[in-house]
């Protein structure tokens, strides 16, 4: 089983109001190294695969169309850069890896495969690129880039991944760098080639300004939910982190994934399917349920409208309580949408059932498929269910509250875990980089298809 843990570098990652817990150290750790030093030794020390980094490009302005609710509920706002958090937290570390994310709406390619080189470099291999269309409209009037319709943007995506790939696959070969003193040849020139990329979207010549790193291309994650994104990720996404309600609902959903891989040419087993899902650990059932109680008392409504306003570019505040979800849908997140959809077979939801869900927090309850709640013995019932029902190969971890739910997992659940033989009690040493992690020994190269088969 594999586990990655969910993190932002803001101070109120996800749950919307948990940074005015006392015990929280997110509100002002977000910003201090020592802080994510801190939790990179903890997860190691619990051998966990890697700390994920959630990012965005731009503030949530779409709720009564203004920002001002984001900025004083902290909806990823304020917020720091993870790839600058990556390297200090990699040279305190051996084994853990790491995933930021990162935009092909909102970066060029040229300076993504330099990110990316140089982090794979500095961290040894263990380095992922979670890959977003990004769906901030903000962005665009910040000077970032158009923003582009749900579709368009997964257009220029596939061809942006195949770019960084032609300049981390084809541009360097593998002896490029001779390192001759006596000859003065750092690097063989004619080992070093130009990609020579012209297409609809980009086009860049090259050649790749960096020297190859341990895995070459980083690990790639992807969370599309929509056909599209799922196409998307049967292309390319070697993680796929999920959303979804029950191991039931989940298990055709795993399933279609891997048969949209195969479709494509790849074998299903090299796409690793992850429930993303909120964790809320107590040592007993009354510990537990106190933190609950603490989650409905701390959640901020307003926040969490803010928030999914901008998640799915609908402003709540814009429309009658009567109007349809459905008739104003237009460019929505799909995942955030197929959510509720699947949350109420058949319903047809309302401005008001969605301002009464997001602003009356569900209490976390063990019997939620969706929640992992409850004590050790509760959560490890309920990972395993999904585990043999859903067909997934592991879970993306929402720690909650965001500091001591982390620890709670590391000190309580994973010895859990262990005990029932579900995870590991140390490391493969074997294993040295972040894609031997999830594929295995020897396996340090990008495991879908072939660049000669998509398209360069």
């Amino acid at each position: 089983m594999h586990l990655n843990i969910f993190a932002q570098c803001s101070p109120s990652p996800q749950f919307k109001g948990l940074w005015r817990d006392p015990d929280d150290r997110t509100g002002t750790g977000y910003r201090s190294i020592e802080h994510w030093i801190s939790i990179g030794r903890q997860l190691e020390d619990a051998c966990i695969d890697a700390l994920f980094f959630a990012d965005v490009h731009g503030l949530y302005d779409v709720y009564q169309n203004s920002w001002r609710s984001a900025v004083r509920y902290a909806v990823q706002v304020p917020t720091i850069d993870p790839a600058l958090v990556v390297p200090a937290v990699a040279a305190n570390t051996t084994n853990l890896g790491f995933a930021i994310t990162y935009s092909t709406s909102y970066h060029q390619p040229y300076e993504c495969a330099r990110l990316f080189t140089s982090l794979d470099h500095l961290t040894g291999g263990r380095i992922g690129w979670n890959i977003v269309t990004s769906y901030l409209r903000s962005a665009e009037s910040n000077g970032l880039g158009a923003h582009l319709d749900h579709d368009l943007r997964y257009e220029r995506a596939d061809e942006y991944v195949q770019v960084v790939r032609a300049l981390w696959e084809q541009s360097w070969s593998d002896g490029a760098v001779v390192r001759d003193v006596d000859n003065d040849v750092f690097t063989d020139p004619d080992a070093v080639r130009e990609i020579d990329h012209h297409g609809k979207w980009f086009t860049v010549r090259g050649p790749h300004q960096c020297e190859p790193s341990p895995q070459r291309t980083p690990v790639l994650y992807q969370a599309g939910a929509s056909p599209r994104g799922i196409e998307f990720a049967a292309r390319h996404a070697e993680v796929v982190f999920l959303s979804l309600p029950d191991p039931l609902t989940a298990a055709p959903k795993v399933g279609r994934l891997r048969a949209a891989a195969a479709s494509q040419g790849r074998d299903p087993a090299d796409i690793k399917a992850l429930q993303g899902t909120m964790v809320m650990l107590g040592e007993t059932k009354e510990e537990a349920k106190a933190k609950a109680d603490l989650f409905v008392r701390l959640c901020s409504a307003e926040g969490q409208l803010a928030k999914w306003c901008g998640w799915t570019g609908i402003d709540l505040a814009a429309y009658p309580d009567d109007t349809p979800v459905s008739d104003i849908g237009g460019q929505a997140s799909r995942s955030v949408m197929s959510f509720f959809e699947e949350l109420g077979p058949g319903r047809e939801w309302t401005v008001a059932d969605i301002k009464f869900v997001l602003g009356r927090p569900r209490r976390p309850r063990k019997d939620r498929p969706v929640t992992l709640f409850g004590t050790p013995e509760d959560v490890a019932d309920r990972m395993e269910e999904w585990l043999e029902v859903a067909n997934v190969d592991g879970f993306n971890l929402m720690p909650c509250p965001p500091s001591t739910g982390l620890t709670d997992i590391c000190r309580l659940l994973v010895p859990e875990l262990q005990r029932r033989k579900i995870f590991r009690r140390a490391y493969d040493k074997s294993e040295s980089t972040l894609r031997e992690r999830y594929f295995g020994a020897g396996r340090s190269g990008y495991t879908g298809l072939p660049l000669s088969s998509i398209g360069s």
